[in-house]
């Protein structure tokens, strides 16, 4: 056989033997077709099949994958313009309807995506926008899964991941940020000023009380004192009385002189020795006939 003949036929075998073994990696299914008509999806593994008949078709990814979505501008329901980006998450979970039912299914759920974030977020105010972020992946969420459900497509996940607003909004924020807060710190600061000069006044009113109800206090001891002294004075006077009645003129002349002698040493309280005048007699005997006055007269009163 000639060298030009062996080599042709070793070259067919390898063609022929390349398309009879079709490796099907995991994660991937493979649609078989028999002359350009579907036939069968392969399974991950290795696989025999009859070549120049059947042929690979398209090769489908199983595994869950993100499919970004370019950025695009949205007008807000109040007229604001901001620039939204997102990433959709999604599973091919019927290979044949997401290989014959949609030409590229990535394109299509990207521009499913596109729409209805604008939908969404054109349904809302600007504020409103920035709020509710989780609500807005859930509404795109539901939308895309319904839509795709007749490509054998199943999107998991749907995350808005920025929201840039334009510039002089975003300056318009800033400020409206810096007045409110500029205005809590004011209105802390009168309220603390108010609490200090409650706290200032409340502690004068309790300084007031208390000052008066010490005066209170001390004017209640005053009088105490004053009674319990009158009453001693009284005592004493009544004794002294009871010891008059008893001893006579001579008791009477023994108190006054004592008196006498107590007020001189009042005068000079330092003195150790207590002068008595030269006509000390003479004031004893005049306060002693006052008394013997004061006697008589008492005597005459009673017969």
């Amino acid at each position: 056989m000639p060298v030009f003949l062996l080599i042709v036929l070793v070259l067919f075998t390898v063609v022929v033997l390349a398309n009879s073994v079709i490796t099907v990696q995991q994660g991937y299914e493979v649609m078989l077709e028999r002359f350009g008509k579907y036939v069968v999806t392969l399974k991950p593994g290795l696989h025999f099949v009859t070549p120049f008949i059947y042929k690979v078709g398209r090769r489908m990814n199983m595994m869950e994958h993100a499919i970004e979505i370019p950025s695009q501008e949205v007008i807000t329901k109040d007229n604001a313009t901001v620039t939204v980006d997102a990433i959709v998450f999604l599973v091919v979970t019927d290979a044949y309807k997401a290989a014959y039912n949609v030409s590229n299914y990535v394109s299509v759920c990207q521009q499913l995506a596109l729409a209805n974030v604008r939908s969404v977020i054109g349904q809302r105010e600007f504020d409103t926008v920035l709020a509710e972020r989780t609500q807005m992946n859930e509404e795109i969420l539901r939308d895309i899964d319904a839509a795709s459900e007749v490509w054998g497509i199943k999107v998991t996940r749907v995350e808005i991941r920025d929201i840039r607003p334009p510039s002089d909004l975003l300056a318009a924020m800033g400020e409206q940020k810096k007045a409110d807060q500029e205005k809590r710190a004011k209105i802390l600061t009168a309220e603390g000023e108010q609490q200090s000069q409650i706290k200032v006044a409340e502690g004068k009113r309790q300084a007031v009380i208390l000052e008066s109800q010490g005066r209170l206090e001390a004017a209640r001891n005053e009088a105490q004192a004053i009674k319990i002294t009158a009453q001693a004075q009284a005592d004493a006077t009544k004794a002294v009385a009871e010891v008059i009645q008893g001893q006579g003129q001579a008791a009477i002349n023994y108190f006054l002189g004592q008196k006498y002698i107590e007020a001189m040493a009042r005068i000079n309280p330092d003195a150790k020795i207590v002068m008595i005048p030269a006509d000390f007699s003479t004031g004893i005997a005049s306060i002693g006939g006052i008394a013997t006055l004061l006697g008589g007269e008492g005597g005459k009163g009673g017969k």
